[in-house]
């Protein structure tokens, strides 16, 4: 509780105030009375708050049955070491009191994804508690990045998403696509559960490595996390992470008992379009009647407006129903107009603007939008450059992916019962 202080009274320059030997004793009087209560007061309140933190740490055990903590090794609340109640506490205390709006907006996000998360955490065979893990890792933000450059929903680092399957390159950073991303999370988790044998050496696996954990495991002849949970060669990070995600869990998967609100939304349900490499984003949303920025939401992955180049082809999703909108609309534009796409084409000696846009029948103000370049730009060897070049029609140019050649990453979401 603060303290409540008189305001400040300001004194007109020119009135010296004169401190007598009276003014100086009774001074001193009441400032030490006031000591003395401010000690009175800090004691009682620590009391308060440790006897409350007890109270509290009693009630979170009971909230963590049948949850992923809950083992051969913890079956009771004596089981857990107290610090890790005392910190979830804190933690829940935390989410609840000065972070209360933030965790409102996390489970906000979360909900268009819990479905799909959890229908991926089941057919690989994983607890569905684990789908409360990006309330901490990104608040179900799917751009987050970290000052480590993780990215995404599960904050994977390049590397680690690229051992699961993630690409990044110039066009897409699938670490950022919600679907993909989870099931490559998920195999990651069962991976590290499967190394470890128990969900709390995993999880801090996540969010430490493996190694580190293995080498701290090792250092202190230890089995389980509660042995290394103060260890200082963790970081705090690590050794915060579990009850970290206790608390979040805790609130998730009670949210009215913490006077949150928290709904499992109807699942988004959508069309997966194939199109050629290089098709600008522009032109779906022209043919499909729906927004650039709602085209870009719904595939986070792609870094800017252009399918990438990196395949001869490319799966998008579209809202449910908007896939054949675009095919009768992009039927009435074939074959009188030809289908523009972008290629890559890397600068010659000798190369001019004009010589290429000749060179693949566009014309050079195509390559200046293309580029974001104005009349003043000068390109240069080697550069590369984005060229829009005309397709030929076909009318299987664009298509609709049905079962059963949707890609098992692709799947659609499964339908709410």
């Amino acid at each position: 509780m603060p303290l409540i202080r008189p305001p400040i009274k300001t004194v007109a320059s020119g009135s010296p105030i004169i401190y007598n030997s009276y003014f100086m004793k009774t001074f001193k009087s009441l400032l030490t009375g006031s000591i003395v209560l401010l000690w009175a007061f800090l004691i009682i309140t620590t009391t308060g708050i440790k006897e409350a933190r007890s109270e509290d740490t009693f009630s979170i055990f009971s909230y963590l049955d049948d949850s992923i903590f809950i083992n051969e090794d913890v079956t009771q609340s004596g089981d857990m070491p107290q610090y890790i109640l005392d910190r979830t506490a804190l933690y829940l205390q935390s989410f609840t009191t000065s972070g209360r709006e933030l965790f409102q907006q996390w489970l906000d996000q979360s909900m268009p994804y819990m479905p799909i998360i959890k229908h991926i955490l089941r057919e690989e065979g994983l607890p569905e508690d684990l789908a409360f893990l990006p309330l901490i890792e990104s608040g179900f933000n799917v751009n987050a990045r970290s000052r480590a450059k993780a990215t995404g929903m599960w904050q994977f680092m390049a590397a680690t998403g690229a051992n699961y399957g993630l690409e990044v390159n110039s066009w897409i950073d699938e670490r950022r696509d919600p679907v993909k991303s989870t099931r490559a999370a998920a195999r990651h988790l069962k991976d590290l559960y499967e190394t470890f044998g128990s969900w709390p050496l995993a999880l801090a696996s996540y969010n430490a490595g493996s190694g580190k954990i293995k080498r701290v495991l090792n250092k202190n002849s230890s089995s389980t996390f509660w042995e290394i949970g103060q260890s200082r060669a963790l970081a705090a990070e690590t050794r915060n992470y579990i009850p970290k995600f206790m608390a979040a869990m805790i609130i998730a998967k009670n949210p009215g008992a913490f006077g949150f609100t928290f709904t499992e939304v109807p699942t988004f349900q959508y069309d997966l379009l194939e199109v050629p490499a290089g098709m600008h984003v522009r032109t779906i949303s022209e043919r499909s009647g729906i927004s650039l920025e709602l085209i870009r939401s719904i595939n986070p992955e792609l870094k800017g407006n252009i399918t990438p180049l990196s395949t001869s082809r490319y799966i998008l999703r579209l809202p449910k129903g908007i896939g054949t909108v675009f095919l009768e609309n992009f039927e009435h534009l074939l074959p009188d107009k030809r289908v523009v796409v972008y290629k890559e084409y890397k600068v010659r000696k000798g190369d001019s603007l004009y010589k290429i846009a000749k060179k693949f029948q566009t014309t050079v103000s195509s390559i200046r939008e293309a580029n974001n370049l104005n009349k003043k730009s000068r390109i240069v060897y080697g550069k590369t450059l984005l060229v829009p070049k005309k397709l030929p029609y076909s009318i299987n140019i664009v298509r609709l992916v049905t079962p059963p050649d949707i890609p098992p990453e692709m799947q659609p979401y499964p339908t709410m019962s």
